[in-house]
């Protein structure tokens, strides 16, 4: 198998590279909409943390404020703070012209002040009508009009053009989707104020259309919407104004006219770091993985083969089959037919296990729920799939556990206190390193990356690809689901399209558009 920790860390740091341009056409109005929300001078302090560092901004009526900076510079605190989850530690908030003092999430409720966050703030074990009306429960006589609520419901999603079974268990579909559960809800009950953090990042075109339709339709009732995203062409598509965050500081909040990507990126990392898709010349070898006539839940009768320094990138909307057949393919769940072979023998996944001694990593499009022990420490997070090389006797030894950890953190760039921090008090793009580093440290020869720079700065990006680009050197064969098209159209050798479970078409590096692996994906 290939231990890729000496192979990749020579590859991990960023290179500078060329930063993205933008000719943004945007005429700059000369009337600015009254204030909704201000902020001055606020600060917050956490443990050995300065988070956010005399931090004064306007939100105005009516405006799509987009908000970006790199994993650490504040953005999460700044959500927190406008949605009541934590106290600020100095500074004023005023609202809608008087000074208010936001205590609690039920405040900021009462106030209109709703968040679509990136990972699920939702109950997975109720319906997605329940859902929608979590707090607002249509009852009669103390008890639940469950019959109301799912036809109300199905009225939204439609309305919306969500394709939804209101009927459904959340914890039944898939991360976008329940991302689209998450976006109805925040729509509703009188917004005035919605903030969006990477909505779109488990959405595909299709799905983030959809979304920027109700944005704007939301921003001509006069809605203030907040919105933010590492993904520079939705910024320059949506917003009227951009705030830069860097180390806690805003850095600059400028109309979106008298800007450009290159110059976000700059502010951003204090440095010239590209967000194009890196990719390296590595010679194909032998096929390590042949997947023939593979069926299982969400899927049906796929076919694959992925050889040594290949990248092979699978892309479809939102519940089209392609995580699924991963999960499958990892032993997460069962595959009812099919053969897998690996070097050509013939193997068989009936579990995790299987999978894992098979040679098989998996970093899950969840790197929350499906990729961390939030409970636990970066050091503990780390050692998980290393254990048995970690123990002496029989016992784990600490002091080679310590050490290791400490240079994978090096290694990988984890940003934090301590090797003892929790995982669930990071970043995403730090959590998202942690995740790849557990596989990189046990080693396997096939890596499945399942969107594996969902909610990533452009700097993380980069050190992702280098990675994975170390990998391939090194022989390992790569696996990539992405619901971002360029991102697998730019560094797939062979990219599968998969649409309704079924794979239902292949290409070589860019062998056709990008807009003709859409059109097969949508089915036009």
């Amino acid at each position: 198998m290939v231990n890729s920790y000496e192979l990749v860390r020579e590859v991990v740091l960023v290179k500078s590279q060329p930063a993205l341009q933008s000719t943004p056409d945007r005429r700059v109005s000369t009337l600015s909409p009254p204030v909704l929300m201000r902020l001055e001078n606020v600060e917050k302090h956490y443990a050995g943390t300065h988070a956010l560092k005399e931090v004064s901004l306007d939100l105005r009526a009516g405006e799509i404020h987009a908000i970006v900076g790199e994993n650490g510079a504040g953005k999460s605190t700044l959500i927190k703070i406008l949605t009541g989850a934590t106290p600020r530690s100095s500074g004023g908030l005023v609202w809608d012209g008087a000074a208010i003092d936001l205590n609690s999430p039920g405040q900021a409720s009462a106030l209109g002040i709703y968040a679509v966050h990136q990972e699920m703030m939702l109950c997975p074990h109720l319906s997605v009508a329940a859902n929608i009306f979590l707090g607002a429960e249509k009852t009669r006589f103390g008890f639940s009009r469950s019959a109301r609520m799912i036809k109300a419901a199905n009225e939204i999603l439609m309305d919306l053009g969500f394709d939804l079974d209101p009927t459904a268990l959340l914890s039944s579909l898939s991360i976008g989707r329940q991302q689209l559960v998450a976006i109805a809800r925040a729509s509703l009950y009188g917004s005035r104020l919605i903030i969006f953090d990477e909505p779109t990042a488990y959405l595909t075109r299709t799905e983030t259309d959809q979304l920027f339709r109700l944005i704007r339709r939301l921003k001509s009732k006069g809605v203030t919407l907040v919105y933010i995203s590492h993904r520079m062409e939705e910024i320059f598509e949506l917003a009227d104004r951009v705030s830069v965050l860097r180390d806690g500081r805003l850095v600059s909040t400028r109309q979106i006219g008298e800007t450009t990507s290159a110059k976000l990126i700059s502010e951003m990392v204090a440095r010239p770091v590209g967000d194009a898709h890196h990719k390296e010349e590595v010679a194909l070898g032998a096929p390590i993985l042949e997947v023939a006539n593979l069926t299982g839940p969400g899927f049906k009768d796929v076919s694959l083969t992925l050889r040594s320094g290949e990248i092979v990138g699978l892309f479809g909307l939102i519940g089209a089959g392609r995580s699924e057949f991963v999960r499958a393919l990892f032993g997460r769940t069962h595959a009812t037919a099919g053969v897998v072979r690996k070097n050509g023998n013939p193997v068989k996944i009936r579990n995790e296990s299987d999978a894992i001694a098979a040679g098989i990593a998996l970093i899950p499009e969840s790197r929350r729920y499906q990729g961390l022990c939030l409970n636990l420490d970066i050091q503990e997070n780390l050692s998980l799939t290393n254990l048995p090389q970690l123990a002496r006797y029989g016992l784990l030894d600490r002091q080679k556990e310590r050490r290791a950890v400490e240079r994978w953190m090096t290694d990988l760039r984890i940003v934090a206190g301590s090797r003892l921090t929790p995982v669930g008090r990071l970043s995403g793009g730090n959590q998202q390193k942690i995740v790849i580093g557990k596989w990189l440290a046990h080693g396997a020869d096939i890596y499945i990356f399942d969107e594996p720079t969902v909610g990533v700065d452009v700097a993380t990006k980069a050190e992702i690809y280098r990675i994975i680009a170390g990998l391939l050197h090194a022989g390992a064969g790569v696996i990539i689901i992405s619901s971002y098209l360029p991102e697998v159209y730019d560094l797939a050798d062979t990219l599968h399209v998969f649409r309704q479970g079924s794979l239902v078409s292949t290409h070589s590096f860019k062998a056709v558009s990008q807009d003709r692996i859409l059109a097969t994906a949508i089915g036009a």
